[in-house]
Formats: structure tokens, C-alpha cells, sequence
């Protein structure tokens, strides 16, 4: 492969690794404040994502799955960028079994994710990238790995050897 296009396939990975280590630290701490300051009424069940004790609990596996991916780029190993992918599209699980649980309890449709029209495009052009830089990170992985570096060092034998020359020359 191309040491181009492997560095472009690659940096996608670093700046999703780097990217969801960065945000995680943000988004936790801004949601376990903003949800440790509110009281949720019982019925708001379907918002325990973003609340409580289970913020630090997603927070810090998003975090394993951020340090895991960047690890396996380090090293190109192909079973460390799936924990991020896995992660993700069980949070997007979630996300939409809540908005499942909202059209059911007739609350607004702005507040669901995927009706929203202003947040289901981003969601799925950030779905769509992530999945697609982890299938091409893996398809890079299997089919051109790095060959190892060694020492270049060319040995070249003789095509003739010294007794022949010795006959010959005798003769």
C-alpha cells in the first residue's frame, strides 16, 4: 500500500483516539456535574445515561476504549480498535432506545436525537466516519501490515570460488 494513503488511514485513527480520550475527560465531568446537581424525577428513568453514577461508568470505559484504539495503532494490532466501535455503537444503542421510549411517552420530538433533523445528520455522518475509519484501520491491519525493519545489510556470494580460479589458471 501506498505510505500515503497508510498515513491518511492512520491519522484518522490517532485523531479518533486522541479525540475520544480528550472528550471524555470534558463530557464526564460535565455531565456528572450537570447531573449531580439536578434531581431527576423517577419517570426521566430513560435519561439514566446521562446521570448519576453511570456517567463515570461509561466515562471511564469510553476512556479504555480510547487508549485501547490508540494502542492498537501504535501496534498495529487489529483487536484493539474494535472495543471504540463496540462502545459506540452501544451508546447509539441506547440513544435510541430512548428516543423509542420518548415517541412512546409522547414527549416533544425536538428532544429526540434521530428525529431531530439538526442533530440526526451529525450523528450519522460521525456514525458513518468512525465506522468506516475502523473497517479501513482493520482492512489496513490484515491485508499491509508493516514490514519489520532490519538491517539491510545484502550478502553477495561469489560466483565463482578461488580453487576454481586456482585450476583454471594452472591449466
Amino acid at each position: 500500500m501506498e505510505r500515503y494513503l497508510r498515513f491518511y488511514i492512520k491519522f484518522h485513527g490517532y485523531v479518533l483516539a486522541l479525540a475520544t480520550i480528550a472528550g471524555v475527560g470534558f463530557m464526564t465531568l460535565v455531565f456528572f456535574d450537570h447531573g449531580r446537581n439536578m434531581v431527576y424525577p423517577l419517570e426521566r428513568f430513560y435519561d439514566y445515561r446521562f446521570m448519576g453514577s453511570s456517567v463515570i461508568l461509561f466515562g471511564s470505559l469510553w476512556l479504555v476504549a480510547g487508549i485501547a484504539m490508540f494502542y492498537g495503532l501504535y501496534k498495529e494490532a487489529k483487536i484493539w480498535i474494535y472495543p471504540l466501535a463496540v462502545l459506540y455503537m452501544f451508546d447509539l444503542f441506547l440513544l435510541f432506545t430512548r428516543d423509542i421510549f420518548l415517541l412512546w411517552v409522547d414527549e416533544l420530538w425536538y428532544e429526540s436525537i434521530l428525529l431531530n433533523p439538526m442533530m440526526a445528520l451529525p450523528v450519522l455522518y460521525i456514525t458513518l466516519h468512525i465506522m468506516l475509519t475502523i473497517v479501513a484501520l482493520g482492512k489496513l491491519f490484515e491485508h499491509a501490515p508493516v514490514q519489520p525493519t532490519g538491517t539491510s545489510f545484502v550478502r553477495f556470494e561469489p560466483s565463482v570460488t578461488v580453487q576454481e580460479d586456482v585450476t583454471t589458471l594452472v591449466t
